[in-house]
């Protein structure tokens, strides 16, 4: 079968979750023997070639998305409607779509790339999976944070997902990583003759659990934060409840505690200067992914504070797959996705936060049980799993 993945961003331009569930989809396609290519986007200013080898197959569309970021915030507005209704974009995927003639296409993010995209397939009568990420055919951030539930209540956002609504219309299929997500969508009136199903994202192949020796290196108790150094994804409510806690007070705590930030973002000064002086806490910027892999090794305990609702977080499988428990908000798809693996806490909540990390440290055997759970967990996520899920949704 000749499958066609579309996603805003891609390789060498990934930097989020989605674009890391995109590449296992693809190599897990390729290696149930499908012929399988990309569309996505690249820097306008970039000069990066389609790539059609045996090991890859990607077009790239010239945009502004990868670079959003940099525009002020009174530009993004236009640059949103614009982006809505992206002809430029639509005939370039179109005519793609009309000379590669693959039988299935899998849309993921759009945002950045065009809406009109649905259109297109449509119009071709190819077959349509569309996986959701996020809520951003809700709002035009893609965000909603905790305790302002009703910023995709208010009559802007309303127009907007009207609009998004009429250019969705109803895929052949609608897949969705968590039924909180998907129950959002219900909710708002999408997809309503669409075929839909909860399916988890791919994870990683469960890695070699590490010895207790490797987790305990060293006498303190070490927590890990990997992720966007921005004020939505928790870090600096994060930092500020770390600098709080004093370990000689916590039973098993007098080795005292690390936290290990791994990221970068538009708060990394910010957070630069919360951390000031604190030797707890390590601030230690964007490191290569097999770094971090390593670090998933040695740490006892991840952190995910996010304060706005997650769908479900890449980190999470990834740390879940090195036998890595978890202490997350309890917010969005999250709770679906950790289950008896991890603590949750109640988001923007700093007593709660405290008290679950006063539990780890606490209770070193239970935690590690936890990660086990969570590695278990992944095993059932697997790629071929996911790919076998995907083939029932397409032939039944």
């Amino acid at each position: 079968m000749k499958i066609c993945l579309i996603n805003n961003l891609y390789k060498p331009y990934a930097r989020g979750g989605a674009e890391t569930v995109v590449a296992l989809i693809v190599n897990g396609l390729k290696n149930e023997g499908h012929e399988v290519f990309v569309i996505t986007t690249k820097p306008a200013a970039k000069k990066q070639k389609n790539k059609k080898t045996k090991k890859q197959n990607v077009f790239y569309i010239a945009g502004f998305y990868y670079n959003l970021d940099k525009i002020p915030k009174i530009l993004r507005l236009f640059w949103h409607l614009l982006d809505m209704f992206d002809v430029w974009s639509y005939w370039k995927i179109k005519n793609i779509l009309k000379k590669e003639k693959p039988d299935v296409v899998m849309t993921h993010n759009l945002k950045g790339i065009g809406y009109l995209i649905p259109r297109a397939i449509r119009k071709l009568r190819i077959k349509h999976i569309h996986t959701l990420h996020d809520i951003q055919l809700l709002h035009p951030s893609g965000l909603m944070f905790y305790g302002m539930e009703k910023s995709i209540d208010n009559a802007l956002a309303k127009v907007y997902q009207g609009l998004c609504r009429r250019l969705f219309s109803s895929p052949d299929v609608i897949i969705s990583p968590s039924k909180w997500l998907l129950d959002m969508h219900d909710k708002k009136g999408f997809f309503k003759i669409s075929k839909k199903a909860v399916l988890h994202n791919p994870a990683p192949t469960p890695n070699p659990s590490p010895t207790p020796a490797e987790r305990e290196r060293g006498d303190k108790f070490r927590f890990l934060y990997v992720g966007l150094i921005e004020e939505h994804k928790g870090i600096l409510f994060l930092i500020k409840a770390f600098k709080k806690i004093n370990t000689p007070f916590i039973k098993g705590g007098e080795g005292g505690f690390e936290l290990l930030i791994i990221g970068d973002g538009s708060k990394f000064k910010k957070a630069q200067e919360l951390i000031g002086q604190n030797k707890n806490i390590e601030l230690l910027g964007r490191i290569d992914n097999s770094e971090v892999k390593k670090m998933m090794q040695e740490v006892n305990c991840l952190v995910m504070p996010s304060l706005c609702y997650e769908n479900s977080p890449t980190v999470i499988y990834e740390a879940m797959s090195f036998g890595l428990s978890v202490i997350a908000s309890e917010i969005g798809g999250v709770p679906e996705l950790v289950g008896d693996s991890g603590l949750l806490f109640k988001p923007k909540n700093e007593g709660d936060l405290m008290y679950q990390v006063k539990w780890a440290i606490e209770h070193g055997d239970k935690l590690r049980k936890m990660g086990k759970a969570g590695q278990r967990k992944v095993e059932e996520f697997g790629v071929e799993g996911y790919v076998e899920g995907l083939m029932k949704l397409l032939n039944s």
